[in-house]
């Protein structure tokens, strides 16, 4: 069972700093071919399949990148993408979108779900959706998340502690659709955890009842429009002066004004770690948040020497457990003697570095900015 009136956000704002040089702010990573042929953001599209028709999705990003998204997305309509004025975290623009679902379909449900993610099977994530979309059509107050189960202790994620079960009606059978033993598992939540030590994380895999956080959120509009204004009462007027002057001739004056003067805070902060009527959805797909090199090596495959190689022209020789990219069919690129690296080369930048150093990768973009080569940002 899924509500009439499913919506989706796919959130495209992120910058992807650890994948630099290949992601950049004028090409993140939710723009780049990381894992099979289509780009990040067209795989979120194509996973929610038949859940949610393409005038119901919305995507979330900023001014610079609207019109390469729409590039990408050349099927959805040209309103679908929401370009915030300026970053302000996940809480403002989830608000935001929620307002333009709100006035669009009053009792309407929204899924809320990053644009850099791997997800496999397709089918195994829209029966979590249909899981979570029964418990609200069943009770609307509740703010449901999605839980991984951890493949090893990860320290690079936050972790969801479930509590007690609930019942969950069983999705419905529809045309083409194998229906599983049992709809997924779902819980309360207990309690949000950050990103934790290593010796955390392996309490938390030992222990069991605890799940890598996936940031995909499901809910009802109006639940969480009201979430905000209880949690977070200075980003909820905010919206309220927005959505006042939805009709208006000042609006694109307003809408800038308003969002602008919200604070930067995700929806994790803002209101799951708060609310109470919160729940978390035993998800059964496989999970990767692409947020480094690593994860690339995770879904291109590795050769009999350890090796991740995408490049057209390249030599590895006497090397070991090294990363390449390269999208130049002109230039060779040679890896001699060596192990552990990751190496990417792009037509104005080449990265090389020690792949288990993903502190120093991301740190690229921060000294750039300090030293003003924002060409290269």
């Amino acid at each position: 069972m899924i509500p009439a009136m499913l919506h989706a956000l796919i959130l495209a704002g992120g910058a992807g700093t650890r994948l630099w040089p290949e992601s950049r702010s004028r090409r993140p990573k939710q723009c780049l071919r990381i894992a099979g042929e289509r780009t990040m953001i067209q795989a979120t599209v194509d996973r929610l399949g038949d859940l949610v028709p393409l005038e119901r999705i919305r995507i979330a990003t900023t001014a610079e990148l609207a019109g390469m998204i729409q590039e990408q997305l050349s099927q959805l309509p040209r309103e679908a993408i929401l370009a915030e004025p300026c970053p302000r975290n996940t809480a403002p623009c989830i608000g935001l979108a929620a307002l333009g679902i709100l006035r669009d379909d009053p009792e309407g449900t929204m899924i809320v779900m990053p644009a850099d993610h791997v997800i496999e099977p397709a089918e195994a994530f829209r029966e979590s959706v249909r899981a979570a979309a029964a418990l609200v059509e069943r009770e609307p107050g509740w703010l449901v998340t999605f839980g991984v189960r951890p493949a090893q202790a990860a320290t690079g994620f936050g972790y969801i502690e479930r509590g007690g079960p609930l019942a969950v009606a069983p999705s419905q059978p529809g045309p083409q659709r194998v229906q599983p033993a049992a709809a997924p598992a779902t819980y309360r939540v207990a309690h949000f955890h950050e990103k934790p030590s290593r010796a955390v994380a392996q309490r938390y895999v030992a222990a069991g009842g605890h799940y890598w956080n996936a940031g995909i959120f499901l809910w009802r509009a109006r639940t969480i429009l009201d979430a905000l204004a209880r949690h977070q009462p200075d980003i909820y007027g905010h919206l309220e002066a927005i959505s006042a002057a939805v009709d208006a001739p000042t609006f694109a004056e307003v809408l800038k004004r308003e969002f602008a003067a919200m604070p930067k805070i995700s929806i994790d902060y803002a209101v799951m770690e708060k609310a109470h009527q919160v729940a978390v959805v035993e998800t059964t797909f496989a999970w990767d948040d692409v947020g480094s090199w690593m994860a690339f090596q995770r879904h291109q495959g590795l050769d009999e020497q350890g090796n991740s190689l995408d490049a057209p022209r390249h030599l590895a020789i006497n090397a070991e457990g090294t990363i390449l990219r390269s999208s130049s069919a002109s230039q060779l690129v040679v890896l001699a003697g060596v192990r552990d690296l990751v190496v990417v080369v792009t037509p104005d930048a080449i990265l090389v570095a020690d792949k288990h150093d993903e502190r120093s990768i991301a740190a690229v973009t921060e000294e750039l900015k300090k030293r003003g080569w924002v060409e290269y940002l």
